[in-house]
């Protein structure tokens, strides 16, 4: 890896240049059937949350909602989604089509051959330990601080 000095030296930045080089990974796996890493990702989603609508999509995705149309406007060109009548006039519901249901199943085997290749050289143990670690990381919500480093005044003990 490439010598940036102390920021280097950070988790976050090791973290992140990890995350960069396993997702460029998948992502060469994934472009064989035509979808990117997110897309992927959407594709899951409406999978597993069939009648879905678009804000549900991006919230869960963390995207907004341009993005969002984005991506649902390429998943239906893909031929993988479709859009039925929504709770009201101004929402519709997404769908896995049977060439959906056929690319969801592509990529979790992609994916799940590229987790076992990139996290092949962790033991079993380690790899336990690694995703406890990371989820840990997930669910962690610092104290807000402010911009001098002191807690906000409501997290201050009497």
């Amino acid at each position: 890896m490439a010598d940036f000095g102390p920021l280097s030296e950070h988790l976050g930045y090791l973290l992140h240049r990890t995350e960069v080089k396993l997702i460029a990974r998948v992502a060469a796996e994934l472009s064989e059937v035509g979808v990117t890493p997110s897309r992927a990702t959407a594709v899951i989603y409406v999978a597993l949350h069939e009648g879905c609508d678009q804000m549900a999509l991006g919230g869960a995705l963390g995207i907004n909602r341009a993005s969002t149309m984005k991506a649902v406007n390429e998943l239906v060109a893909l031929g993988a989604v479709e859009r039925r009548p929504g709770r009201d006039r101004r929402s519709h519901a997404l769908y896995l089509t049977p060439h959906g249901a056929e690319l969801r199943t592509a990529i979790e085997a992609i994916t799940t051959r590229a987790d076992a290749i990139n996290f092949s050289v962790l033991s079993d143990d380690e790899q336990v330990a690694f995703r406890a670690m990371l989820q840990k990381l997930h669910d962690f919500e610092p104290r807000k601080r402010s911009a001098t480093g002191k807690a906000h005044k409501s997290e201050r003990t009497p």
